[in-house]
């Protein structure tokens, strides 16, 4: 628009010259041509400028508009940063507490596993006692059952040579009665004594001693 009113004040001056008036006619048509050139010039110098404006205004707008979206954007952006790191601490305090209770856990369960050793130990070792006690308990069962057998047949013999002896007794004669007493022979008397120790030999050979 400055550049325009310039050479409008320059076409002017020359018309208004005193020079521009003793110029021929062909000078004027000329410098007419000129003038309206360079007029036209300057118009599409100020349309282009004008343009040129347009489109920096419709620029900055659409720089102000991404510029306000950014800010928005930002905005948004710290307001999400700023929620992430809140639950960010929330899940770090998580995981603190369950580290602490992990660790506890831990602890008392190598607690409880020295805790089962000890019984184990300890259940291995009355196992054993146990495992000795009922081995003693069997070989003295083993010697009481065999002494229970031995004694056993000691009685049965026993009792065979009580038999023998009632037997016997029994079986007397009367020459035999009539000569125990005989103070000349004695003979039945010695007879009757000698049965008589062999039964407490054989009495005494199986006897059950306690």
């Amino acid at each position: 628009m400055r550049q325009t009113t310039v050479i409008t004040g320059l076409l002017l001056s020359l018309l208004a010259s005193s020079g521009w008036a003793q110029e021929t006619g062909s000078r004027e048509r000329e410098a007419l041509r000129r003038a309206q050139n360079a007029l036209r010039d300057a118009q599409r110098q100020q349309g282009a400028l004008q343009a040129e404006k347009e489109a920096l205004e419709r620029e900055r707008a659409q720089l102000a508009t991404a510029a306000e979206a950014a800010a928005a954007k930002q905005r948004g952006s710290a307001g999400r940063l700023a929620a992430s790191e809140q639950e960010l601490g929330a899940l770090r305090g998580e995981l603190a507490a369950l580290r602490q209770r992990l660790q506890q856990a831990e602890q008392a369960a190598q607690t409880r596993e020295q805790g089962l050793q000890q019984e184990l130990l300890e259940q291995r070792r009355q196992l054993a006692e146990r495992g000795q006690t009922v081995q003693a308990l069997s070989q003295l069962l083993e010697r009481s059952t065999s002494a229970l057998v031995d004694s056993e047949a000691k009685n049965r013999r026993l009792h065979a040579i009580g038999e023998d002896l009632v037997q016997r007794y029994l079986s007397r004669s009367p020459t035999d009665v009539a000569t125990l007493d005989d103070p000349i022979l004695g003979l039945t008397a010695i007879r009757f004594e000698n049965v008589a120790e062999e039964l407490r030999a054989q009495m005494a050979q199986h006897r059950v001693v306690r």
